[in-house]
């Protein structure tokens, strides 16, 4: 069986895009686009959920800060994917912080008009049950692969999805530009031991390294690794 990168990197679709016309009137009318730096924050873990968040360029990380100020990368969020909607359809605090990984654009649609839309729009409510338990599914799978894997093919299966991730629209070579320090809380370990065995696969020539960024050169070898 080929290995299911689905399984463990979920795209958003258009979701507002979606609607039919007289909704996709109402999101219009209300929604703004907006712009923030890298390394501000869309919102903030325990925050009060001001509204929803469509990335339209650049990439956002979402990540929790535990009790003794440990950070964990959770996921990373591209062009076209939504933000922000859960926490307001449950009446919650913001559980996670999003941080913007370089200079974005975004659409935001602030919570009293987006809940207004929402009570009058099945289609809505559809198309967000059906993302967020796309979405889920692939929480519980990462999650899963986490508990099971060796911190080497943690990191492979990273580079498979930060591969995707940072993948050109418009075609070519992706070169991942990502901090030591968000891989490694994105995998789960030490900096030391990402260092170390980064090194190892660029030995292997599986990846090239220049500073920062990251290209794989081999990914039938990673998939290899995970399998």
């Amino acid at each position: 069986m080929g290995f299911d990168l689905d399984k463990y990197y979920y795209k958003s679709p258009d979701i507002f895009g979606q609607l039919p016309a007289a909704e996709s009137a109402l999101v219009s009318k209300n929604i703004l686009q907006k712009t923030i730096k890298k390394k501000k924050l869309l919102f903030k873990q325990g925050s009060h959920p001001a509204g929803v968040y469509v990335l339209i360029t650049g990439k956002v990380k979402l990540y929790q800060i535990s009790g003794d100020q440990k950070e964990t990368v959770i996921y990373f969020y591209t062009a076209g994917d939504i933000m922000g909607y859960r926490p307001i359809i449950c009446n919650e605090s913001h559980p996670l912080s999003a941080e913007a990984l370089e200079d974005c654009t975004y659409s935001f649609l602030a919570r009293t008009p987006f809940l207004k839309i929402l009570a009058g729009s099945p289609s809505l409510s559809n198309l967000l049950l059906q993302n967020l338990g796309h979405e889920f599914s692939v929480w519980v799978n990462n999650m899963s692969l986490f508990a099971s894997q060796s911190v080497k093919e943690r990191i492979a299966m990273a580079l498979i999805k930060l591969n995707e991730i940072y993948k050109p629209e418009g075609g070519g070579h992706s070169v991942i530009q990502l901090s030591r320090s968000d891989f490694s809380a994105y995998v789960g370990t030490a900096n030391e031991t990402l260092v170390r065995l980064l090194g190892d696969f660029k030995r292997k020539k599986i990846i090239a390294i220049q500073g920062k960024n990251i290209r794989v050169l081999q990914m039938k070898a990673l998939l290899d690794i995970v399998s």
